[in-house]
């Protein structure tokens, strides 16, 4: 099995992988990566942010992109877990058996494609979008300029269609991990994986 498998065949590279004991280390490298990927492109953000601020608030620029940082590489490992957890229980709900644990390894093999879509996102936030022209004083006004920034949505679109096919692979590691019909296995991936891609276009859509 290799991991190119997970994202060309997941049916085939989970039905092998139920053969064997669940492995951790792999899923915690996969989920670590992600974690470093999300806290450079928050220390990125943060960075830009602080160059357009005054003189005094810019000082504490150091200090707000390694909380921004250390922010969103907490926010993966818990998000991992959060995902895990949710698909857990509505599996549970249409009569899933299996570990917690063994959840949490596939749903970390899943996260793959936000490898690529973190990569994306560093290249775009460091190269193509400025804080400029944003109105640094009012946050309900720079929120409503970000959502409106075409770079900002062509980057929330991209980061859909990879969670689309995170979602596609969750539903096959499901199917073996909880011994679960591909209907209820779907049921229990593209529900929550539904609302929150609805909840993240509707802020797009009314911005």
């Amino acid at each position: 099995m290799t991991l190119i498998q997970v994202l060309t065949n997941p049916n085939g590279f989970f039905e092998e992988k139920m053969k064997t004991e669940v492995e951790m280390k792999t899923p915690l490298l996969i989920v670590l990566l992600i974690a470093v990927l999300g806290a450079i492109n928050a220390v990125i953000v943060t960075q830009k942010i602080m160059e357009i601020l005054p003189p005094e608030a810019a000082a504490f620029a150091s200090i707000g992109a390694i909380a921004g940082g250390i922010g969103a590489f907490i926010g993966a490992i818990i998000m991992w877990v959060i995902y895990s957890g949710v698909f857990y229980a509505i599996s549970s709900i249409l009569g899933g058996e299996g570990t917690f644990k063994r959840v949490l390894e596939v749903v970390a093999y899943g996260f793959i494609p936000s490898i690529a879509s973190g990569i994306i996102g560093i290249i775009v936030m460091a190269t193509s979008f400025s804080f400029e022209n944003f109105d640094m004083q009012n946050p309900e006004l720079l929120e409503q300029a970000m959502l409106n920034d075409p770079t900002m949505k062509m980057s929330v679109i991209v980061g859909i269609l990879f969670t689309l096919w995170s979602a596609n692979i969750w539903i096959f590691g499901l199917v073996h991990a909880r011994r679960l019909s591909v209907k209820n296995a779907a049921i229990s991936i593209l529900v929550p994986v539904g609302l929150y891609i609805l909840y993240t276009a509707s802020k797009f859509i009314g911005a």
